[in-house]
């Protein structure tokens, strides 16, 4: 065996299974970035409320975020059912 094959063997074919595992993994996203929120940048969507369970909140919208006297029956806790 040369040099040159001792080197093809030993360094080349790690270098290319590296080399196709990085591509594998990170060759979308430095191919095509997505649209993402920036800092800085205006929100072009409407505010949206997260609610875990709807069933358990009054659909009055405004008045029951503003802080208007209603009754749930959610509770909370360590369950997550709040």
């Amino acid at each position: 065996m040369t040099i040159v094959e001792t080197t093809l063997v030993f360094a080349g074919i790690p270098l290319a299974a590296i080399g196709a595992i990085t591509a594998a993994v990170y060759g979308k996203a430095l191919l095509h970035q997505p649209n993402r929120y920036r800092p800085g940048r205006g929100w072009p969507y409407q505010p949206a409320w997260f609610v875990p369970h709807p069933d358990a909140v009054v659909t009055q919208s405004r008045p029951a975020i503003e802080g208007a006297t209603t009754s749930t029956t959610a509770v909370g806790g360590a369950s997550g059912e709040w």
